[in-house]
């Protein structure tokens, strides 16, 4: 997203800068940018040594203040800072008297659990200030994790590093109803949408027989309850497209149920995974957390894809109720999935236009930019 808004601002005649962390996937860096920690191969006692560094970092401190001092922005818009950059970074700009603006992703703000879900279910017993309970109940699954996410939540609240924040973003009205709910002031807390470019609003009308779920295998995200919804359709081609830590779960699920109608492709990119959103006659989003407002629909809707979701967390703001399920109702999401599988051609390409107008309107880069350029000069 820090990159669409840095394509759209730079053609609107503004200068931009990036400012983030060195990784091997990255599209962009600079001389600015910190080190890459892998948080996830490393040791228990570096994770305890790298988790200090994500509550605070030396070294994104100072490379942000070199570029602060050679770039001299009048805004600064943090997006996911957190762990690899840390809050640290907002006071620089807060010391310089710079503008700030940050965009909503997560409950990181109001929860050391930054997604409100962990072992199994949605969880928000660590909001209100509550912090500690995420190491009695172990939120984040791990016990160094859930420790440092504990000190990390306590610290930021000592720092004021949220009052730092001149006016956030939020992308869905329904986080941004969580964050006032937690004690957010709403006059602080704007609503705008996740942008597309233009490129991205494409049609195409011939549909393959499969269904598509596109994202990161995880827990939270509900793959699970596709593959048991796939269980009941064995007529119908399901294929997974993503990776992350639950892959090798589902996959060993999915051979002991024996379901020839499930392929996992693996994670894509580019004008691959353009061409698998594009062929699949439908997407499914069977997400069981509070998803704030996931970019798979977005970037559905923009190709006049229809979606099967679960109704909870901000999509139901995407979607219409004729495309939604109650959470974790295999049964319903068999026959929504069914439903829409069988319908005709015409109804499916009357409803997609219909999702796809609303994209336009909603997430097309022309009211994203008009917006946040009101923002930034409030």
């Amino acid at each position: 997203m820090a990159l669409v808004t840095k394509e759209l601002l730079e053609k609107a005649g503004h200068q931009v800068e990036i400012f983030g962390m060195n990784h091997p996937k990255n599209l962009f860096t600079n001389k600015y940018f910190t080190d890459f920690i892998d948080y996830n191969q490393t040791s228990f006692w570096q994770k305890i040594k790298f988790g200090f560094r994500a509550i605070y970092n030396f070294q994104a401190k100072r490379n942000f203040a070199k570029l602060l001092d050679d770039f001299k922005p009048e805004v600064v818009h943090f997006h996911n800072i957190y762990h690899q950059l840390s809050c640290s970074i907002i006071a620089v700009a807060k010391k310089r008297k710079i503008k700030t603006v940050m965009t909503l992703h997560d409950y990181k703000f109001i929860s050391p659990n930054y997604s409100l879900f962990h072992h199994g279910q949605v969880a928000q017993e660590c909001v209100g200030g509550k912090y500690y309970r995420c190491i009695l109940n172990n939120c984040m699954e791990n016990r160094a994790e859930s420790l440092l996410a504990t000190i990390e939540a306590y610290f930021v609240d000592i720092m004021r590093y949220k009052k730092m924040i001149d006016i956030y973003l939020s992308p869905s009205e329904f986080l941004r109803a969580k964050f006032i709910a937690a004690g957010f002031l709403p006059d602080k807390i704007e609503q705008v949408c996740n942008p597309l470019p233009e490129s991205e609003f494409k049609t195409n009308h011939t549909d393959k027989n499969y269904i598509a779920y596109v994202g990161r295998l995880s827990k939270e995200k509900g793959v699970g309850f596709l593959l048991s919804a796939a269980k009941n359709l064995p007529n119908i081609q399901f294929k997974i497209i993503g990776d992350g830590p639950e892959k090798l779960d589902l996959e060993q699920k999915s051979r002991n149920d024996k379901l020839a109608n499930v392929e996992f492709v693996g994670e894509k990119h580019g004008a691959e995974l353009a061409e698998l959103i594009s062929d699949a006659r439908l997407l499914v989003v069977p997400s069981v957390w509070y998803e704030n407002s996931p970019m798979s629909i977005i970037e559905a809707k923009a190709r006049a894809k229809i979606v099967v979701a679960f109704s909870i967390g901000g999509i139901s703001e995407l979607l219409p109720a004729e495309l939604l399920v109650e959470p974790q109702d295999v049964l319903g999401l068999t026959k929504k999935i069914k439903e829409w599988f069988e319908a005709s051609s015409s109804k499916r390409q009357e409803v997609g236009m219909n999702l796809q107008i609303e994209a336009q309107i909603e997430n097309g880069a022309e009211n994203y930019l008009k917006k946040i350029l009101e923002v930034y000069s409030a």
